[in-house]
């Protein structure tokens, strides 16, 4: 009987963490089995440093996911997930002129005499995630707590713009230099890591 009753209850929850905040709904398959899909996002202002040179910008946090339980312990909630995370994050960000104001691009300083040269960052539109959890399975009806910690994987793709002023200024060479640095720095941020806590409600 608890079987079947728990075969027909769902569950809603709220959660945060480095994902951002959002919002979920789960539903079991089975008593070892059972899926969830939610949504997050969040958004903030986002400095790095690309070989000597600061980029100022704004960092926008938007995914959602599908994901299968896998609860290997009948008398727990740990579970282990996978899944994809589908998600529209992107870094857009301007250089910033040095104390002496200049822009460096590749291995050239060149006057900050117009608008900032500026790079984007995004990921893949859908990343495969695995991890571990707690939380999800269907044994009670009412509130509950749901944890995970995983990774995701995708290479991000950066683009980066000079405005035609500066190309008075500097060669292709030290542009093409300048946005393979951007791309080497983004490269080490294949891994996308995973840690949300959230509260849930099963009915």
């Amino acid at each position: 009987m608890l079987a079947a009753g728990a075969a027909h209850s769902q569950e809603v929850y709220v959660q945060g963490g480095s994902l951002g905040a959002g919002v979920g709904a789960a539903m079991p398959l089975n008593s070892w089995a059972g899926v969830h899909a939610e949504l997050e996002g969040l958004g903030f202002s986002h400095s790095v440093n690309v070989d000597g040179n600061q980029y100022d910008g704004h960092l926008r946090l938007l995914q959602g996911g599908l994901y299968l339980d896998l609860f290997p312990f009948s008398s727990s909630g740990f579970r282990v997930t996978t899944g994809a995370l589908i998600n529209d994050d992107q870094l857009q960000a301007h250089a910033v002129p040095n104390a002496d104001g200049n822009y460096k691009i590749g291995n050239d300083y060149v006057p900050a005499v117009g608008p900032a040269p500026s790079a984007t960052a995004t990921l893949p539109r859908v990343m495969p995630y695995l991890g571990i959890g707690y939380g999800h399975k269907p044994v009670t009806k009412g509130f509950g707590l749901t944890l995970d910690l995983g990774v995701a994987y995708g290479r991000p793709r950066v683009s980066y713009s000079v405005p035609q002023i500066y190309t008075l200024f500097t060669t292709q060479a030290n542009i093409d230099q300048e946005e393979q640095n951007l791309d080497n720095k983004a490269d080490r941020y294949k891994l996308y890591p995973v840690a949300q806590i959230g509260l849930t409600y099963r009915f």
